[in-house]
């Protein structure tokens, strides 16, 4: 136990059916979620300047781009704040010295921004028709933070960073040459990094078709049943770079996507 923090929060929910006649039905669920969260204490020291460091990166041997400290929300990013050219242009290790030392140290980062979203929403519909129906689920996210490790990991587009020791040149992502870094210094310590992953995401939709007495007969009741499809993660809609802004830890390394998986099914009562 490396210390506390104190959580507080309000939900609310609500269910509705705002059409309902004798063919048509329609069904909706909406909630949404404030949280704020704050670390109390530290059980390793009471200093102002006293942090644990946290958010294992690629990058480097041990560094970590997330702390927890007395006064902020839990693995909050801690990094340098980066400088822009005049062309709004991230100047490659170049970093605010927000001590006004003269240097640029440990002592210059600070904490900036959370991976846990301010509020989360979720919205669920469902409409039949006749023997008709259609479902859908949607989740948001706002305002949570992530640090884009697979980009930070790959912005040195230098000879010697692109150079492997397979004998190939190394992949690297579009935002990587756009950048053009060559790997000087700590510049994967930089703000830059940490992205904003507010989304909305689609979870599933559904269409399905009920039937009853399906190849009824004289001598048979039929069949009755349902066939549907579903859409499993269909789309998602946000402004981060990365491939899933849904993440747990607020440290992004993944280069695999979630898969889209679509399901055909049938429901048969005999």
């Amino acid at each position: 136990n490396i210390g506390s923090f104190e959580n507080q929060g309000v939900e609310f929910s609500i269910n509705a059916k705002p059409v309902v006649t004798k063919n048509f039905l329609w069904d909706v669920s909406y909630n949404i979620t404030y949280n704020k969260n704050e670390i109390t204490k530290l059980t390793g020291g009471s200093d102002a300047s006293y942090y644990v460091a946290t958010g294992g990166i690629s990058h480097g041997t041990g560094s970590n781009a997330q702390a927890h400290k007395v006064g902020y929300p839990a693995s909050s990013f801690f990094v340098y704040q980066q400088v822009y050219d005049r062309d709004g242009k991230p100047v490659e290790n170049l970093f605010v010295d927000r001590t006004g030392d003269g240097i640029i140290n440990d002592s210059d980062r600070y904490m900036y921004k959370k991976p846990a979203a301010d509020v989360l929403m979720g919205v669920t519909s469902k409409i039949v028709w006749s023997k008709w129906d259609f479902s859908f689920a949607l989740r948001a996210s706002i305002n949570n933070y992530v640090y884009n490790d697979v980009l930070a990991d790959r912005a040195d587009v230098g000879a010697n960073g692109m150079w492997s020791t397979s004998g190939f040149y190394t992949n690297r992502p579009v935002d990587a040459v756009r950048l053009g870094f060559k790997g000087i210094g700590d510049y994967y310590m930089s703000d830059y990094f940490v992205q904003n992953a507010s989304f909305v995401r689609c979870d599933n939709i559904t269409l399905g078709y009920s039937f009853d007495h399906l190849l009824k007969s004289a001598a048979y009741k039929g069949v009755g049943g349902r066939v549907y499809a579903t859409l499993q993660n269909p789309f998602v809609l946000t402004q981060y770079e990365g491939l899933d802004p849904e993440l747990n830890n607020g440290i992004d390394n993944n280069i695999y996507p979630r898969p889209f998986t679509f399901l055909l099914g049938v429901n048969l009562q005999f």
